[in-house]
């Protein structure tokens, strides 16, 4: 299910937090193009809010680990998967898929 979320996008490599039925997000835009992912390292219970955007990673502050935006893998291969969602623009207005809703 598709859930509108913000009236415009997050400027070029903000990390905009929000609550969405219960799940902590992150917004963000990379060289115009919205990413959604779970606010939290897959390794331990550090934000990703607090990392920085390169290259279409977010970089953990922590521990130094990145993952790929599109794809969620990590730049540790043993590592967990970081969990991302689907975003669309219609009108100006940004929308996350939630599978399970």
């Amino acid at each position: 299910m598709w859930f509108n979320t913000l009236e415009a996008p997050p400027s070029p490599n903000l990390l905009k937090e929000l609550q969405l039925k219960g799940l902590d997000l992150v917004l963000t835009n990379v060289k115009d193009q919205i990413y959604c992912f779970e606010n939290r390292c897959p390794h331990e219970e550090a934000k990703l809010s607090l990392g920085c955007i390169k290259d279409e990673k977010i970089k953990c502050a922590l521990h130094g680990y990145s993952f790929n935006l599109d794809t969620g893998l990590c730049s540790e291969e043993e590592l967990e998967t970081l969990k991302t969602f689907q975003v669309k623009l219609e009108a100006g207005f940004v929308f996350v898929k939630l599978e399970d809703f």
